[in-house]
């Protein structure tokens, strides 16, 4: 299945959005312009339309989901600029079969049995309007890349990464002194500090799961810092995956930094990966290489546009 870019909100996220009657006051804050992107406005409007569909949920995760649906609204804008100035054409009817086609994988999935497009997609926070612009981003991108990643080009990222498409996978447990509400750097370096002593405490005989269980600012803490088998290619951060395929079993990295904060990493058990061939995962090579180019390509149009933030 294609990637599009809708917005991509982490299992461990939660928003609040308390609605009340729409004042003279409420709808000029929603006016408010919040950022502006090469001249193009983004309001306030635009971002409580996307969180209008979380109800009941954290607060204390708001101000990080409204700062993942702003920088979505500012890719939109970037990639409408970059398909109109690069010519891409996508027909309504290219939209539409794609459309159909999901609709479809929706309706033969038994665990999504009975569902719609429309409440799958709303139960992420998007709709079928965004949808749609998502698909269009993704075939305009995938018609771009398209004469410039030849099967010479696959087969060299194959060789080189293997490990991402034989199945290789570890087995980690880790804890995690979360960061992400730190404003200071003192907070900073006692979380690094923290860390450190941690893994001295490890390094001289104390068990990993009874530090995890006693320290771990993550969920898995409850289970000794279990996250159970992970492949190469996932939704963990590289630094973190780097590290976890680097260590022996039984080893304990020393502290890794990430988005969310210091880790220490432990890997418990190994598992071989398959011996593939190229032509076996090709159309996979394909994707994974389309998902890097398409980074590449966002980090240079973020790094060349004009983003002013008002918050």
């Amino acid at each position: 299945m294609k990637r599009y870019f809708i917005p991509l909100l982490s299992c461990l996220l939660v928003i609040s959005f308390l609605r009340g009657a729409f004042s003279a006051e409420k709808k000029h804050q929603n006016e408010e312009v919040i950022a502006t992107v090469n001249g193009k406005k983004i309001t306030q409007a635009d971002l409580a339309n996307r969180l209008e569909a979380f109800r009941n949920t954290d607060a204390e995760a708001l101000n990080t989901i409204k700062q993942e649906i702003l920088d979505q609204l500012i890719t939109d804008i970037l990639l409408e600029e970059f398909i109109d100035k690069q010519g891409l054409v996508v027909a309504p009817e290219e939209i539409e079969r794609e459309v159909h086609q999901i609709r479809s994988n929706i309706t033969g999935n038994q665990k999504d049995s009975g569902q719609s497009l429309e409440k799958v997609l709303a139960a992420i926070g998007s709709n079928i309007g965004e949808f749609k612009r998502s698909i269009k981003h993704s075939l305009a991108l995938e018609k771009y890349f398209n004469n410039k990643i030849d099967d010479k080009t696959l087969e060299k990222y194959f060789d080189g990464n293997k490990s991402l498409f034989n199945g290789e996978s570890v087995k980690v447990c880790h804890i995690l002194i979360d960061t992400r509400d730190m404003k200071t750097q003192e907070e900073s370096s006692h979380a690094r500090e923290q860390i450190k002593s941690i893994k001295r405490e490890i390094d001289s005989g104390a068990a990993f799961d009874e530090m995890a269980k006693k320290y771990s600012n993550c969920p898995s803490a409850q289970n000794g810092g279990d996250l159970g088998f992970i492949q190469r290619k996932g939704n963990l951060a590289k630094s973190f995956l780097d590290t976890a395929f680097s260590l022996r079993t039984g080893q304990v990295s020393d502290p890794v930094q990430t988005e969310f904060g210091y880790h220490l990493i432990k890997v418990t058990e190994k598992k071989e990966g398959a011996n593939v061939k190229f032509g076996d995962v090709k159309e996979k090579v394909r994707v994974a290489v389309l998902d890097e180019e398409t980074l590449k390509l966002l980090s240079q149009l973020h790094k060349a546009a004009q983003i002013v933030i008002n918050q």
